[in-house]
């Protein structure tokens, strides 16, 4: 019997990943406590125009006509004049092709100017700026490598009140962890005033919570679910919010049963996990599941992750295949494999990073339940 391979045409819609991120991670400006890109900066100067096009390509020969493409860092935009040529490349085989394609960028917003801003809207990209909130609650976890002194987040704020991002296709990513928990909706509140359209916020990905921070979590985690409510039934400067999109569609950042997205590194590679870039270059070769010269091998990602997952709940004691909430959790594999590369056990953080999954999943589909026949959150999340 013939084996099955990716451009199968018989191949399920929802079993296709539909995203391409392609990585930089070599150079940033900003030096994040919890960032998970190892940065080498020898190995990002060898990243090319030709192998992500090639990388480019191989993924628009997938099945299916929904495509989107992300490019995140270190920091993409110290290599602007690529990203323009790759984001115009892009569109343009997606139009021969007649694929409809999303494309986003993930920043600091350090570095972002006008001409940024222009070429993004032009070409209809989505900007996706890392930013925790106020400027105690940044600045506390980003700070410049230069160690100039100077404020990540004062650099930020001239930026986008220059641009006035308002009527821009502009999101917040915030990160927090157990010592900005009690801060987390005063910072929700600062973004949406500064029109962002989508705030999206997601513990620590490393840090491990204590019974007292995770009850901290729970009590803060009521007050933001009330407020959300509270904005749709106000009609008062609504934003979207990745806490609702994983409750109505499965996990946003990769479901247990199939992931959504390959990962690129901008030198002709593919990966299974976007976390393989939390590993020198040295280690990654093991989930390498191919490369511009030969495409990518589905069967082994399929495996691969799939065997990640087992060992997982095997190691760490959890019983995630009995979990009601399991299609909404946030999936395991790539600090699974950061841990066992590192050679760390750690069972706490296991316990904590479930809980966590389970305060927050739990507001979500709270949301929803009370929304549901809101015409404003229906409009908003398309549903």
């Amino acid at each position: 019997m013939k084996k099955k391979t990716i451009l199968d045409e018989n191949i399920q819609a929802n079993d296709v990943p539909r995203v391409l991120n392609v990585f930089f991670p070599g150079r940033c400006n900003l030096q994040c406590k919890y960032c998970f890109v190892h940065k080498e900066v020898e190995y990002f100067n060898d990243i090319n125009e030709e192998s992500i096009r090639r990388e480019v390509d191989i993924f628009f020969d997938y099945p299916g006509k929904q495509k989107a493409l992300s490019f995140n860092g270190g920091e993409p935009l110290l290599e602007w004049n690529l990203i323009k040529k790759i984001c115009a490349y892009a569109k343009q085989q997606a139009r021969k092709k007649k694929l409809t394609l999303n494309v986003s960028i993930v920043t600091n917003g350090t570095l972002l100017k006008k001409e940024h801003v222009d070429f993004f809207s032009k070409h209809n990209i989505a900007v996706r700026i890392s930013i925790d909130g106020d400027r105690k609650t940044h600045d506390s976890a980003r700070p410049f490598k230069a160690k100039n002194g100077k404020s990540s987040f004062d650099a930020i704020m001239k930026n986008i009140d220059e641009i006035g991002i308002a009527s821009l296709n502009f999101s917040a990513s915030l990160v927090f962890g157990p010592n900005t928990i009690t801060d987390l909706l005063d910072n929700i509140k600062f973004l949406q005033a500064k029109g962002f359209k989508q705030i999206d916020f997601y513990p620590e990905i490393y840090a491990t919570w204590s019974a007292p921070e995770l009850k901290k979590l729970k009590i803060e985690m009521a007050k933001i679910k009330q407020y959300y409510i509270n904005i749709f039934d106000e009609n008062n400067n609504l934003f979207k919010t990745s806490l609702v999109d994983v409750t109505l569609n499965g996990s946003a950042v990769g479901k247990q049963a199939h992931c959504g997205k390959i990962q690129a590194d901008g030198l002709g590679n593919f990966y299974a996990c976007d976390k393989v870039f939390s590993l020198p270059k040295k280690h990654r070769g093991k989930y390498l599941i191919g490369d511009v010269k030969i495409g990518i091998d589905n069967e082994k990602r399929e495996k691969l992750l799939a065997t990640l997952r087992e060992k997982h709940a095997e190691k760490n004691l959890l019983t995630c295949s009995s979990c009601k909430l399991r299609k909404y959790c946030f999936c395991p594999i790539g600090q699974h494999l950061y841990y066992e590369n590192m050679g760390i056990e750690n069972l706490a953080f296991w316990r904590s990073s479930c809980a966590i999954s389970k305060i927050l999943i739990e507001a979500g589909l709270d949301v929803v339940k009370r929304l549901r026949y809101n015409d404003l959150f229906v409009k908003l999340n398309r549903f």
